[in-house]
This record gives structure tokens, sequence and C-alpha cells, in this order.
């Protein structure tokens, strides 16, 4: 979210923001997970008066780190998935069935 004033050249590198942002969130910072819920601030930004310094090379990288640094200040967690399943199987296959629910931590 933009919550800059008054930056100069802002316009000019809005989409390598928004391009290190995707990135950013589709890799996360702890094991490449994807991000979820999460939402950055843009406060102040420091820019080279030369545009040549305003390219995708010099502006993606240092986002990416920023917001990687953001989140892990804020102590992110992982969150593990649950499903709910119906396993259908013949009478034979049951116990393999059960053996590999208990290996992944499932409930019957």
């Amino acid at each position: 979210v933009d919550q800059t004033q008054a930056v100069q050249y802002l316009i000019e590198i809005k989409e390598h923001v928004n391009s290190a942002f995707q990135w950013t969130t589709k890799e996360g910072p702890l094991c490449d997970e994807n991000m979820r819920g999460i939402r950055f601030n843009l406060m102040d930004v420091t820019l080279h008066a030369d545009s040549i310094h305003r390219g995708a090379g010099q502006i993606m990288p240092p986002t990416r780190r920023c917001c990687f640094a953001a989140e892990m200040t804020g102590k992110p967690t992982l969150q593990e998935p649950v499903l709910l399943v119906e396993i259908t199987c013949p009478q034979e296959a049951m116990s393999g069935v059960y053996n590999c629910m208990n290996l992944r931590r499932g409930c019957v």
C-alpha cells in the first residue's frame, strides 16, 4: 500500500515494485512457500536521480529483500494444512490405508 508523500519518480518504479511483491509472495522466506494474508506499506522511498539506476534489476531484488526483512521481524509461522477426505477401498486394503493415515498424522 503506497503511503508515501511527495516522492519523485515513484510512478516509474511502480510496476517493478508490484512484480517484486508478487515474486516475494510466491516464494516466501521460510521455505519458499506461498504467503497469504500479508500486506506491506510503502512508507518512504529514496530513489537515484539517474533513470538508469531505476530499472527492474536495481529495484526488484532490494524490494524483495525489504519485504522478506519486514516479514521476518513480524515472527511468521507456518500453518499445517488440514484436509477432510473420504477414502473408499476394498476390505483387504483397509490395513494399508490405516497405516498410511497413521504415518501422516491422520485421524480416522
